[in-house]
């Protein structure tokens, strides 16, 4: 992730990224997020006003890794053709020591974001829209 200030003008003590966060919750459903993270001097969170891709789907441990199986479940700003949900896709998260590998990028842990209520948020809104049946 690279950090990036707002205009000096704004006196504002935070810094922003573009990010891509995987979140695996304890009842085995698996969200991937592409978004705007805001760090302030003593938190983090997803940026509720910037754009934003959501995948949701599953996941379960298999050997050394975790199989998710996800779509696309919503984006800020529509491509033309597009339908939501998205197909099916499938994928093996591989656990490197702290790090996971996810389609050729690196992930680790950021504790700053567990206290964010934006996947508890898409969790919710996920769930219920998609119903027992989601992948």
């Amino acid at each position: 992730m690279t950090w990036k200030k707002p205009p000096a003008e704004l006196e504002l003590k935070q810094r922003y990224a573009e990010a891509r966060i995987l979140y695996f919750s304890p009842d085995q459903r698996f969200v991937l997020l592409a978004g705007t993270v805001i760090q302030g001097p003593t938190s983090e969170v997803i940026s509720g006003g910037d754009g934003r891709v959501v995948y949701f789907g599953t996941w379960k441990l298999t050997g050394n890794s975790l199989h998710v199986e996800y779509r696309l479940v919503s984006r800020t700003v529509a491509k033309e053709g597009e339908t939501l949900p998205g197909p099916v896709q499938s994928a093996d998260v591989r656990v490197r020591g702290s790090t996971l590998l996810f389609q050729k990028d690196r992930f680790s842990r950021d504790e700053k974001l567990d206290g964010d209520d934006e996947f508890r948020i898409i969790l919710e809104r996920e769930s219920a829209r998609q119903g027992p049946s989601s992948p």
